[in-house]
């Protein structure tokens, strides 16, 4: 081969370049060894393929063929001085692979200007072309998802947003942009490196509170080693609600609308343990009530009206006691109260006694019938002494049994070391 030839062979070879030449006059393509293994076609000692133009048209991907037709039509008639297109071509597999064609003109017939030959070059861009093609399926996924997506930068700065996320957090892509995506959440802390999923509260921008789940994924770039966060948000406000619901009916008394003997003793618990860690400093009373005679009720104007009494005696509680006090039915006719008290009386009876006063006067009527009753209240008061809140609903419960066994309807009190 000549000097400048070879160069530009191996040139070629190196760059995994493959040659062509299309010859007009004849309507035929000449295509390298290299163009004819990337196709599947055999060749004689490197020759490579020759093809008629119809031939090679066969093989161009039908949705390509348009685009690449136009291209060589205005290359053909001048109104270019190059041709490139990228486009599929049929293997002998039945498969297709990507090439991308650069090439111009090299002689023109001098009485018609019409193009006689063509020269040009081939890279096969199979896996570039199916890389960026699954980049923008994923990409289209994504931007088409219902789940909102958010992408931040190294300082928790959002710096693509997806559609649905604009839909969750109700603003625009230019309103989100730029912003810390902290400040979209009701509170500040975000999940660490250890902490990849859970449970955050959206800041309100109208209405109430709404509820979405997150996964967070931090990456770096392996291009430009720049550190970023993905923030999937599922929102959840619904489940969340419900999840409350049920958690609230779990822990009240469906007849009374108390909080239920679990509910009661969380709190009771709760109450207990503050008061130890302020080493007494805090002080509560503890009081256990049992409506008198109860099954003498059901038993006389039946478990309906029974049902309407312990309503009734409910109502009371809750008019009689503030809000800070702690109150439940423990199940049956007995009822349970923590009372903090803030005032330093000898003994935190006054609210216990207004209640019975309030008992003994009251009345339900049921089906015709005036309904009176009675209760029973044992009090005692949380003190050093007291290892565990059962050790104080103990003492509680023997002043109780006291009131009844003295007659009922009437309140006893045991101070912490009796």
């Amino acid at each position: 081969m000549e000097p400048s030839f070879e160069r530009a062979f191996w040139a070629l070879a190196a760059a995994d370049l493959a040659l062509w030449q299309l010859d007009f006059r004849t309507e035929r393509a000449t295509l390298d060894a290299r163009w004819a293994g990337w196709i599947g076609l055999a060749v004689k000692n490197g020759e490579g393929v020759t093809l008629t133009f119809a031939d090679w048209r066969a093989r161009v991907h039908p949705n390509d063929w348009a685009r690449v037709r136009n291209s060589l039509i205005a290359l053909v008639k001048g109104l270019c001085d190059s041709y490139c297109e990228r486009y599929r071509i049929r293997t002998e597999q039945g498969g297709w692979c990507w090439l991308e064609d650069r090439g111009r003109i090299t002689q023109r017939d001098p009485q018609t200007g019409r193009a006689s030959y063509g020269i040009g070059v081939c890279r096969n861009v199979t896996a570039e072309m199916e890389e960026t093609a699954w980049k923008e399926l994923l990409s289209e996924a994504v931007i088409r998802s219902p789940v909102a997506t958010v992408v931040c930068d190294a300082e928790d700065r959002i710096i693509w947003v997806n559609p649905a996320a604009e839909q969750l957090f109700a603003r625009q892509e230019a309103e989100l942009l730029g912003q810390p995506i902290q400040h979209f959440f009701s509170c500040s802390a975000l999940p660490d490196a250890n902490r990849r999923q859970g449970a955050i509260a959206l800041g309100a921008k109208e209405g109430a509170t709404r509820w979405v789940e997150q996964i967070v994924t931090p990456f770096t770039s392996p291009t430009s080693h720049e550190r970023f966060t993905v923030f999937v948000l599922h929102e959840i406000t619904e489940r969340v609600a419900l999840e409350q619901q049920l958690r609230q009916l779990a822990l009240t008394d469906v007849l009374t609308g108390l909080p239920n003997r679990r509910a009661f003793m969380e709190r009771a618990e709760a109450a207990f343990a503050r008061i130890v860690r302020s080493v007494f400093h805090e002080r509560a009373a503890v009081a256990l009530i049992d409506l008198d005679h109860f099954k003498r009720i059901n038993d006389t104007f039946g478990h309906s009206a029974g049902d309407a009494v312990l309503r009734d005696f409910a109502d009371l509680l809750r008019t009689h006691l503030r809000t800070m006090d702690a109150m439940g039915r423990l199940g049956g006719e007995e009822f349970g109260v923590v009372m903090p008290l803030v005032a330093p009386p000898e003994r935190p009876l006054s609210a216990f006694e207004r209640l019975l006063r309030a008992v003994r006067l009251r009345r339900v009527t049921f089906s015709g019938h005036l309904i009176q009753y009675t209760c029973s209240i044992g009090v005692t008061e949380v003190g050093p002494s007291d290892q565990s809140f059962d050790d104080v609903l103990a003492r509680a419960d023997r002043a109780l049994y006291r009131a009844k066994a003295e007659g009922r309807n009437r309140l006893i009190w045991l101070t912490a070391d009796e």
